[in-house]
């Protein structure tokens, strides 16, 4: 018998590209990528949710509830067709970065911290991208961002995603809402005391801080600097020097108040430095944890409580005073650069192996260049000077780099930029023995001005913040102010002034030795600079500038 033909032809095979392949709706793939987020890279925040809220289980459930919700509403927004999947491998590739990060040094992505990444150099930079890095990024950032794109997803009509988008985000985001209200008591003082767990928050932290930083840049883009001081004249006491004025301004890099020898430390990280006739501030605070924000705050004048980028981008600083005055001013750099402090200057000088073969011979030169360009400077200068080094200092991870291997005094020393590798104890010999380093050129500084006579020397050394090496699970710097301790904010300060500066500008080295024992801090820095220099202006601060009082007559 045949077969009867059919009514219609039939459908040829489905050419529709990836057929066969898994199929979710927008939805679902929301879920499930919401769902590896919370469940693997926002280990720290449910560590501090679950410790804040260990005594009220009700709130816990509820915040837990709350944050998870928060993220499905961020994934909302970006539920379009074009945009969905890009997005969310975004998402997971940030969230991958910031836990590492988190993870392995317990530094947490804020706007500060997107900051120094884009103002870093690739040689700092390239100590940070290890094998558990590289690990870590390509198991839990790459490779599920990969899989976001293997689904098929299913077309949503129009008119359903016109009524379905907006009444999900209002339905979770009324949920939130009425778990807020419910739990406000709780919720209130654990968030406001407890930042580390919204900072801790993946993605979102993050996002948030690009968000922040981008907002920095567009607000901080053509902003030109007002006058400021540019009434600064030089004093009679300098104007009638007899030689040549040379001011050394050290800006340290992660030196550490603890660590430091002079301060009491246990090692002797300062055995050079403890040998000479200097003024050592033990109680010395940063403005910031990170050089992004204590190297412009200390130059500005404007103070910890009142610094922002915006404002002392918005006027002159330090340096452009002390050029007002008729001084000659130099930026010399061995770090990430001036940090726009010194921009108004005829360029900087970077260091480099040409400068000093021996002090670049590991691959990275350390702080002993700055040596034969002070000596150049000692023998050619014929006016009253200011030579600002800017220090690599203490740098992490990578410390051993900071000092010549052959040098290493406390060992086993660290020998990677991976934490991971090493033994506590060595991490923490590998940074003394930095120190060690930032010790010898200073003191050989010192030894060399107080050597000479053609000029009237004196040095000024202040690290811009210091380092957490594993104390409560933190390494490194650059945590957020809120939660910074004080391994990352106490930082060592030292004053060395010859006996022909002490008796040309009238400054007893005695005089700063008796404010010693008082707190300081790099609010100091500008105002007793220019005491220090007898640079006459009306910006200057009697009251922070450490050179007060110390004169003939109380000026």
């Amino acid at each position: 018998m045949s077969t009867p033909p059919l009514p219609f032809p039939p459908s040829p095979p489905d050419q529709t590209p990836g057929k066969g392949r898994f199929e979710l709706t927008p939805l679902g793939l929301n879920l499930i990528v919401a769902a590896y987020l919370l469940a693997v890279l926002n280990g720290g925040m449910w560590t501090s949710i679950f410790k804040v809220f260990a005594a009220d289980p009700v709130a816990l459930v509820a915040f837990s509830v709350s944050v998870s919700l928060l993220l499905l509403v961020l994934m909302s927004f970006i539920t379009l067709p074009w945009l969905q999947r890009p997005a969310l491998a975004f998402m997971i590739l940030t969230a991958a970065v910031a836990e590492h990060f988190r993870h392995a040094y317990g530094v947490l992505i804020d706007r500060d911290m997107i900051q120094n990444a884009m103002l870093t150099t690739p040689t700092e930079s390239k100590h940070l991208f290890t094998a558990q890095f590289l690990r870590d990024i390509g198991l839990l950032g790459l490779l599920p961002a990969a899989l976001v794109f293997v689904p098929r997803l299913r077309v949503t009509p129009l008119r359903h995603l016109l009524w379905r988008w907006p009444l999900g985000i209002a339905l979770s985001l009324a949920v939130v809402v009425a778990m807020v209200a419910a739990n406000y008591r709780s919720f209130a003082p654990a968030v406001r005391n407890h930042h580390e767990m919204l900072a801790s928050f993946q993605p979102g932290a993050p996002i948030r801080a690009m968000a922040r930083y981008g907002a920095l840049r567009f607000a901080t883009a053509d902003i030109t600097a007002a006058p400021y001081g540019r009434d600064a004249v030089q004093g009679p006491l300098l104007k009638a020097a007899k030689k040549p004025v040379l001011f050394v301004l050290f800006v340290g890099e992660t030196a550490r108040a603890k660590n430091f020898g002079l301060n009491g430390y246990a090692r002797d990280t300062t055995p050079e430095l403890s040998k000479l006739d200097l003024v050592n501030f033990p109680d010395t605070w940063s403005c910031g944890t990170s050089t992004a924000v204590s190297v412009p705050c200390m130059f500005s004048g404007l103070g910890t409580d009142d610094y922002s980028q915006k404002r002392f981008l918005g006027r002159e600083n330090l340096v452009d005073i002390l050029v007002h005055a008729g001084l000659k001013v130099e930026w010399i750099d061995n770090n990430t650069g001036d940090q726009q402090v010194a921009k108004r200057l005829n360029g900087i000088t970077r260091i480099d192996a040409t400068i000093d073969p021996a002090a670049c011979a590991g691959g990275e030169c350390t702080d002993a260049a700055f040596l034969p360009i002070l000596k150049a400077r000692m023998e050619t200068i014929t006016e009253n000077t200011v030579l600002v080094f800017h220090m690599i200092g203490s740098h992490g991870p990578a410390y051993y780099l900071r000092y010549p291997a052959d040098q290493a005094v406390f060992t086993p020393d660290c020998r990677s930029s991976a934490f991971a590798d090493c033994a506590q104890e060595t991490i923490v010999n590998s940074y003394d023995n930095s120190l060690r380093m930032t010790d010898h050129v200073l003191a050989e500084t010192i030894r060399m001005m107080a050597a000479q006579d053609r000029v009237i020397p004196a040095m000024y050394f202040v690290s811009d913040h210091g380092e957490s090496l594993g104390e409560n699970g933190l390494y490194l710097h650059a945590a957020p102010m809120f939660m910074a301790p004080d391994e990352q904010r106490k930082v060592p300060f030292v004053i060395w002034m010859s006996q022909a500066f002490q008796d040309t500008l009238d400054v007893p080295q005695s005089c700063l030795a008796a404010k010693a024992g008082q707190p300081a801090s790099q609010d100091n820095l500008f105002h007793s600079v220019l005491g220090l220099l007898d640079i006459q202006t009306a910006v200057r601060e009697d009251a922070l500038d450490l050179s007060h009082g110390c004169r003939k007559g109380g000026a």
